[in-house]
């Protein structure tokens, strides 16, 4: 099984989300306060600024031309396809 190592800056944590995991689902696995309400891309507390990787959406994909261009991500949703270097301000080691 494949497995996506994801840093959160600037707090510098370092996780694993295995295959078919959602960001959020592997921070909340490994112990991590990751900023979460409704788990489904409208409450926006769980989005993230991609710095680095890929991810994937299940259809419909909650992100607009505005998200793309701002490198937004919604860790909720998000599937990882690569390692990923997300910043995300409240996240604290």
């Amino acid at each position: 099984m494949t497995a996506f190592r994801i840093c959160i800056q600037p707090a510098g944590l370092t996780f694993e989300a295995e295959a078919g995991e959602t960001i959020l689902q592997a921070a909340l696995r490994h112990g991590i306060d990751f900023p979460n309400r409704c788990r489904q891309g409208v409450c926006t507390s769980c989005v993230c600024r991609l710095q680095r990787g890929e991810v994937r959406y299940d259809p419909p994909s909650p992100v607009t031309d505005i998200d793309k261009a701002q490198n937004f991500t919604y860790g909720c949703l998000a599937y990882p396809l690569t390692d990923l270097v997300l910043q995300h301000p409240f996240i604290q080691a």
